[in-house]
């Protein structure tokens, strides 16, 4: 190999275009995105239709089905899933992967703008958003007047809403949380009888007052006019005085028969902050962005904005995600820096100061060179790619490590410093590039994943793959210049580890090595009993897919007796709120009332809507994993039984959007089957130790009340029954009439209707018959309480119930699923009904079955590569032989730290496929060259594993070492990646120094 020749003959060259590459590194680092987490599009479509009132089956009828006819049209859709529940809908339409999520979304706003005029008019709400994790909120902000003024509220809120959109980096602000402000027109439903007008009257009355409609313009001589004609209300006296009626005594207007103020529309969503009643506001980051620039620009706007606001109106920031990133990141850096200065100092034991001098300097020089090549990729830093480079550490030194070893035994030889360096490296040119090419072939395959999950991990291989590749080039070329210009043939008084590990090996081991070989037989037989010993422990090792996140919060899922109104969901809220805050560990609560907290995590989707539900965002002041274990088991247990709501306590957990962890799904058309066997199921979950935070959405009916109508006496009293609804409807939800517009340029809607009615006041509502007699409703409608219906869903466009549950710390997911997955089997499951697996264990095998894949692909990678090299099937195959010991190592390390097998457990499996080869590689290469020299077989096979021992056991705990600060401190995501590597190294290692020279010496030819 001619290219460390090339490269110390042209060193000024040499030099130039490395640091070139590092100033590009050190820039893009300095400029490249910052986030959390991995900046991915979902190929997810969220459908929310809100209409208030409506039943399921109402729901089920008029709005589901078509609207689920209609997209099922579409395209690439893998499933439509639909949540029916009283007064509104979610329908979550997953396309296939690989396809375009814009052009997916647009497809579905096109679908559904095409249905929407034939969908009832009383929907309140349809909104289309997309489930990316880019809209998740990096910042949260309450807003609060003192005195309380919601109108005061959202002005300033859209003020500051406004100002925020404007800033460079934001893609959206909303403000939530609080309710609607109208101009309220409250009719007095007696007046109304007096006078003998309907309600509808009034509405119609109004809307044609509040029509925008432009007449046109007039020409007068050589100057043309706009004319104005109705439109907008801009004052409340204009709504006062409008006249209802009229005759020649009297002028009738509404302000005798309705009382007009501001006020808040009932509410279907409030948000309260430290126990007051707040709105927030939101900020989202638009992709490709710095959340640390981001969040400093946007502090700095809100600093602006707080010098212009009233001294009444208060603003404090509840959640920043730039905190969280800040800490990830830092920890993670801190987690290199720890690996990198174990590496250095294993370096400078091993090597001694100027050779390891030499191997530290390719650590720095990789990391920035790989740097700008993942910007240039389109990648940020995140905690995917930083992990990347944590895992990268370990491995790149491995390359100069083998380089700057060659280089000391070729010094021996007593050639001039330069031409020792120049064939030092070209001995192990070819072999470390090998080493290399099959360990970058055990994370390439990574990128072929298939799902959610592989577009999350994506930027971890991608990044080890280039620090692999910049490692390859500077050991190619920067190490040997450097050693040309650093190294001596001088020795060092001070005789570093490696002087004496090489006599180690060229004596003991060699000797103990040339023993051994008299046994092969007995050592193969030693090493399979010990391989099987090793797997039998599999069984004992857990299965799982993502671990929690870590993250200083908590989310409390707060669900009130069905029929609970809004206000007393509050009241309950509050209570949970006042007992957390004399928890010492909590810092801020905002609770959210009939709604969950805006999306600030970006496998949470917020729930919506529902009057008896609420959501509590609890900040904690820190994370430390005991204790938060300890707040969650005390809340847990003593909200368990208790009677006033069901109280759910969660942690934020890693990975895509999925299910909670155990989700079966009941397939059937019958309500009343799906409603039995989820009871059973449900009840079977409460009597399962492990088994938490239960829901069973169908196995809660609602009451009712039924307004049955006597259609005959209807029609002898000749009631409109279309006007009959919509006066029903014009009082209890009120009717939309037109547009306030005020001073300060805000909207309102002008809202007819009664305010504070109660069941009593069914009784004062009066109809208007085609004569114009005023009949009370109670004539021709009976009103009783009934049961209504449970909420259920569909999959596939087919009804379908959905049990989920959580699971409690210390239990397997994988043994309670196959648990209850036993018991419905054991179950009689009516005529027609079946049942599917969703939640983690779907998520699993979609997962696995794609890892498995590049478990294969990586495996005949690698293979082709060695017989590439070694133009021989056996070698490659001899070299395989490390990678089962690898295999059970990992089952070894999981077992005795108590680890399950999890996702990343299983990519650091893949990892190994690659690593543990290089070390059998290098091996095999020596023997071949001693070979080559026509040496005898047993001794060129006893000389190479002798000469490659330091290497072999440096290359390895360097790698081990770097790895040691994540694996330690790294959290429950990456502990058992960590874990498998490092425990697969050390048995893999053992397998190389041993077993590998025996069964090379079995099937090499002379």
């Amino acid at each position: 190999m001619n290219l460390p020749r090339l490269a110390i003959n042209n060193a000024q060259f040499t030099l130039i275009i490395a640091a070139l590459l590092v100033l590009v590194g050190i820039v893009s680092y300095f400029n490249m995105p910052r986030s959390e987490d991995p900046q991915f599009d979902l190929p997810i479509t969220l459908i929310e239709v809100v209409y208030p009132g409506a039943s399921p089956s109402d729901i089920e009828s008029l709005v589901v089905n078509p609207i689920e006819q209609e997209i099922a049209s579409i395209e690439n859709i893998l499933k439509i899933e639909s949540q029916i529940k009283n007064g509104g809908t979610r329908i979550t339409v997953e396309f296939i992967y690989g396809v375009d999520p814009e052009a997916s979304f647009n497809k579905v706003k096109q679908a559904i703008s095409s249905i929407k005029p034939s969908l009832p008019d009383g929907i309140q709400q349809l909104a289309v958003f997309k489930a990316t994790p880019t809209s998740v909120a990096i910042m949260q902000i309450a807003l609060w007047s003192e005195p309380h003024d919601y109108k005061s509220m959202e002005f300033h809120s859209k003020q500051l809403e406004k100002r925020i959109e404007a800033l460079n980096g934001v893609m959206q602000a909303d403000i939530l949380g609080y309710p609607q402000q109208i101009v309220a027109v409250d009719v007095n439903l007696a007046l109304l009888q007096n006078y003998n007008i309907a309600i509808t009257e009034i509405s119609n009355i109004l809307k044609g007052r509040s029509l925008n409609i432009t007449p046109g313009f007039v020409d007068a001589g050589n100057r043309r006019f706009n004319v104005a004609s109705s439109g907008s209300f801009e004052a409340l006296a204009e709504i006062s005085e409008t006249v209802i009626s009229a005759n020649a005594n009297s002028v009738l207007r509404l302000k005798d028969i309705a009382t007009i103020h501001l006020t808040d529309r009932e509410p279907n969503y409030l948000a309260y902050y430290q126990h007051k009643p707040v709105i927030f506001i939101t900020v989202q980051q638009r992709e490709g962005t710095n959340i640390f620039e981001l969040t400093k620009n946007v502090e700095a706007e809100i600093a602006r904005f707080q010098q212009s606001l009233p001294n009444d109106i208060k603003l404090e920031t509840l959640f920043k995600q730039a905190d969280s990133v800040e800490v990830r990141v830092d920890g993670f850096f801190a987690n290199l820096w720890q690996g990198l200065i174990i590496v250095g100092l294993m370096s400078l034991l091993f090597l001694g100061f100027r050779e390891a001098a030499v191997v530290v300097a390719a650590i720095p020089l990789s990391f920035l060179i790989a740097i700008g090549w993942l910007d240039f990729a389109s990648f940020g830093l995140q905690q995917m790619s930083i992990v990347g480079l944590i895992i990268a550490l370990g491995l790149l030194v491995d390359n100069a490590i083998v380089v700057t070893e060659s280089i000391h035994r070729e010094k021996k030889k007593g050639n001039n410093l330069a031409q020792a360096c120049a064939n030092g490296t070209s001995n192990v040119g070819l072999a470390i590039t090998s080493g290399t090419i099959t360990t970058m072939f055990a994370f390439l395959p990574m990128l072929l994943m298939a799902s959610n999950t592989g577009d999350f991990l994506r930027s971890m291989p991608v990044t080890v793959v280039l620090v692999l590749f910049a490692s390859l080039l500077i050991a190619l070329t920067v190490t040997p210049l450097l050693a040309s210009k650093f190294l001596t043939h001088k020795e060092s008084k001070i005789k570093a580890f490696q002087h004496y590990l090489n006599l180690f090996a060229d004596n003991i081991y060699s000797q103990f090595l040339t023993k051994l070989m008299r046994f092969k037989t007995l050592l193969i037989i030693v090493f399979i009993g010990a391989l099987l010993v090793m797997f039998s422990l599999f069984s004992h090792v857990g299965v799982s897919l993502f671990p929690k996140a870590e993250k200083p919060m908590l989310l409390i899922d707060v669900e009130a007796p069905v029929n609970s109104s809004l206000n007393f969901t509050e009241q309950v809220m509050q209570e949970i709120a006042q007992d957390l805050t004399t928890k010492p560990l909590v810092q801020n609560i905002a609770l959210n009332v009939g709604n969950a907290n805006p999306r600030i995590y970006y496998n949470e989707m917020p729930k919506r809507g529902v009057a008896r539900y609420g959501q509590i965002l609890v900040v904690l002041k820190d994370y430390q994993s005991d204790q938060v274990d300890q707040l969650v088991n005390q809340l847990r247990n003593q909200y368990k039984h208790w009677s006033k709501a069901e109280v759910s306590i969660k942690e934020f957990t890693q990975g895509p959007v999925t299910d909670q962890p155990i989700t079966f799904r009941l397939m059937s058309e019958s309500l009343a089957d799906l409603h039995k066997v989820a009871a059973d199921l449900t009840e079977k979950m409460q009597n399962t130790a492990g088994v938490i935070n239960i829901e069973n959405p169908i196995g809660v009916p609602n009451t009712e009340v039924s307004l049955s109508i006597n259609y005959e006496k209807a029609g002898l009293y000749q009631i409109d029954i279309n006007n009959l609804d919509n006066t029903v409807k014009a009082v209890l939800s009120g009717e939309n009439v037109g547009l306030f517009n005020d001073v300060n340029g805000e909207s309102y809607p002008v809202v007819v209707r009664r305010n504070q009615f109660d069941l009593d006041s069914l009784n004062d509502i009066y109809i208007k018959n085609k004569l114009g007699h005023s009949i009370p409703l109670n004539q021709v409608t009976e009103i009783k309480l009934q049961q209504g219906q449970t909420d259920f869903f569909h999959y596939q466009k087919l009804r379908m119930a959905k049990v989920s549950a959580d699971v409690d710390q210390g239990y397997s997911i994988n043994e309670l699923t196959l648990n209850l997955v036993s018991y419905l089997n054991e179950y009689k499951l009516p005529q027609g009904m079946y049942f599917m697996l969703g939640g983690e264990e779907e998520s699993r095998q979609e997962s696995f079955s794609g890892l498995f894949q590049i478990l294969m692909i990586t495996a005949v990678g690698i293979f082709a590569v060695l017989v590439l090299q070694f133009k021989s099937i056996l070698q490659p195959l001899i070299i395989f032989t490390s990678i089962p010991f690898a295999l059970a190592g990992s089952v070894i390390g999981l077992y005795l730290t108590g680890l399950s097998f999890s996702i990343m457990a299983f990519i650091g499996l893949i990892s190994l496929f690659g690593i543990v080869v290089n070390n059998a590689i290098i091996l095999i290469d020596t023997a071949n060259t001693n070979l080559k020299k026509k040496q005898e077989k047993q001794q060129a096979i006893v000389n190479a594993a002798a000469t490659r021992f330091t290497p072999i056991l440096l290359t390895t705990l360097t790698t081990i070492g770097g790895l040691l600060p994540l694996t330690i401190y790294g959290g429950g995501l990456w502990q058992p990646l960590g874990v498998v590597i490092i425990s697969g190294l050390c048995v893999s290692a053992i397998a190389s120094f041993l077993l590998v020279p025996i069964l090379t010496l079995i099937f090499t030819k002379k």
